[in-house]
């Protein structure tokens, strides 16, 4: 038998397993830091997997944000995402700023 079907025989799906990451506190870090907004799908499913925080952070960014590792280190901006959390205050500035009637950038033609 393959790995990945070994694995999944051993996986749960029951709803009383408790995701390796709170996806809610991550959430709201992420909005206090101004990276919430605009996301292609909820934040659980593309963190889905992750077994980590830092991982769900690292996965997030690359996927959600990439334009930000042009300006900053990728552990920097984990680090950021996990000090918002513990500090469980809404930041007055964040990494990007965002007003309700920005609308999402344009895309690029190739």
């Amino acid at each position: 038998m393959g790995h990945l079907q070994s694995r999944r025989l051993h996986m749960s799906d029951s709803p009383t397993d408790e995701p390796a990451v709170n996806a809610e506190a991550l959430a709201g870090a992420l909005r206090a830091l101004g990276m919430l907004y605009g996301a292609s799908q909820p934040l659980a499913e593309i963190i889905a997997g992750a077994k980590t925080e830092a991982e769900a952070i690292r996965i997030y960014i690359e996927r959600e944000r990439p334009h930000l590792l042009a300006s900053y280190d990728l552990e920097t901006l984990v680090k950021m995402v996990q000090d918002a959390r513990e500090a469980k205050t809404d930041a007055k500035h964040g990494v990007e700023q965002f007003s309700p009637s920005d609308k999402p950038p344009a895309k690029r033609r190739s």
